[in-house]
């Protein structure tokens, strides 16, 4: 047996509006492709209705909204709708048999960590788009971070990420003891925890996922991934792409069919987020996470991918340590309609 896992959907499965692991066909998500679909549709709808969006009807002003929707205007925020991340099932399972690599760790800063998993991994074959992005809050930070000592200076953000925001561990010792002495005020008050409230929470996921798929689409991913759809083909039953020895060129993939070098990637991005973005971090917290971005785009396969046994990938020995068996009962309790198969 290999260490390739393919993730088959099973034929009697319902499609319904529920959001299903991506398939080979699936397309990426895409700010181009929303507009263009946004064209057809408004060339479709009657001229009355146009025209009351881009002039309006008699006494009856225009109708901005409306207007800038159908001209595409909007097709960020239609992107963003369109980022999902992976089946709770693979994550589930993945925790409970410790199936983790240091190497998916590609990114770290005061706010978040980011671990990205490549499109054979396991974990990426349940994403439910292309790519999946999924934030996780981890930790309690008191007050979101926004800790000063008594002289007035704010303690550095990246102390409290490593320290994992034990309380004890705030700054340097002599400010310590200070804080300590006044954290039992708040101990019990859960209020000044952000990630306690909804709302925040969800717009901690909302600007990731905007900021994320604006720079993953400036970097070209949507294309890269376009091209890797429509030269696909099934060779008895299998995957295989076609690459530039077939005489087709790629403007976003390399010899071995997978994104150059500086073209953003698909897969699944975890985002492990402890500092939320407020008004006064909001612009650093957006740097961050194109930066993250760009660091996974200019990945270099070979080095990213060299696993610990010679002539594997980090991938293929993660992939090798699946129970198929358990991971497909994990399946049919959770109601996937899909099937695990190593090849």
């Amino acid at each position: 047996m290999g260490s390739r896992l393919v993730l088959k959907t099973l034929k009697d499965a319902g499609k319904g509006r529920l959001a299903y692991p991506v398939e080979n066909s699936t397309p990426p998500v895409s700010r181009d492709l929303i507009k263009s679909q946004l064209k057809d549709f408004r060339e479709s709808l009657p001229r009355c209705i146009t025209d009351y969006a881009d002039h309006g009807l008699g006494f009856i002003k225009r109708n901005k909204r409306l207007s800038q929707y159908l001209k595409g205007k909007k097709t960020l925020t239609k992107a963003r709708s369109q980022v999902h991340g992976t089946s709770s099932v693979a994550q589930v399972y993945q925790n409970a048999n410790r199936l983790f690599s240091k190497q998916a760790k590609v990114y770290h800063c005061d706010f978040f960590r980011l671990l990205y998993f490549p499109p054979d991994h396991f974990l990426s074959l349940f994403r439910k788009s292309k790519p999946g992005v999924n934030v996780r809050i981890v930790g309690e930070v008191f007050l979101n971070g926004n800790v000063a000592t008594d002289d007035g200076k704010q303690l550095k953000s990246t102390e409290l990420f490593k320290q994992k925001s034990k309380m004890e561990s705030y700054g340097r010792k002599q400010d310590v003891n200070k804080f300590k002495y006044k954290f039992p005020l708040f101990a019990g008050d859960g209020t000044n925890i952000p990630k306690n409230y909804a709302y925040l929470r969800r717009y901690l996921r909302v600007f990731v996922d905007k900021c994320f798929i604006k720079e993953w689409t400036k970097l070209n991913g949507d294309k890269a991934v376009s091209e890797q759809v429509r030269f696909s083909q099934t060779v008895h039953g299998r995957q295989r792409k076609i690459t530039n020895d077939d005489g087709i060129k790629w403007k976003y993939l390399d010899t071995t069919g997978q994104s150059k070098r500086g073209v953003a990637k698909d897969g699944f991005y975890l985002y492990q987020v402890l500092i939320f973005p407020d008004v006064h971090t909001k612009h650093e917290f957006e740097a961050n996470i194109v930066r993250s971005v760009q660091t996974v785009a200019n990945l270099e396969w070979p080095v990213f991918l060299k696993g610990n046994t010679p002539g594997k990938t980090w991938v293929q020995e993660v992939n090798n340590r699946v129970r198929v068996s358990n991971l497909n009962t994990y399946l049919v309790r959770d109601q996937v309609p899909s099937v695990v198969e190593k090849i």
